[in-house]
């Protein structure tokens, strides 16, 4: 019996992974990249990397984002303060 032969199940498709990698899971989504027989160890290597890379890029990017909302909110309730 060869993998080749064999029918992958849709969750292991290639491109699902790659999808579910990038815009649903993140990197609760790296045993599914494991789990699937399409990926080599060196796209498995890879893409896990760019899932690390992509996913603390995404952290970063919202708490820069919360800080400055929390920075706004301060400025607003202080103007609010002196109108009162």
């Amino acid at each position: 019996m060869s993998k080749e032969g064999t029918r992958v199940k849709w969750y292991l498709n290639p491109i699902i992974v790659v999808l579910l990698l990038f815009f649903v899971l993140g990197p609760l989504g790296l045993p599914l990249l494991y789990k699937s027989p399409k990926f080599g160890k060196t796209s498995r290597l890879i893409l896990t990397i760019f899932v690390i890379i992509y996913t603390s890029f995404l952290i970063f990017a919202s708490l820069k984002m919360g800080r400055e909302l929390y920075i706004r909110v301060e400025e607003y309730r202080n103007i609010l303060e002196q109108i009162r």
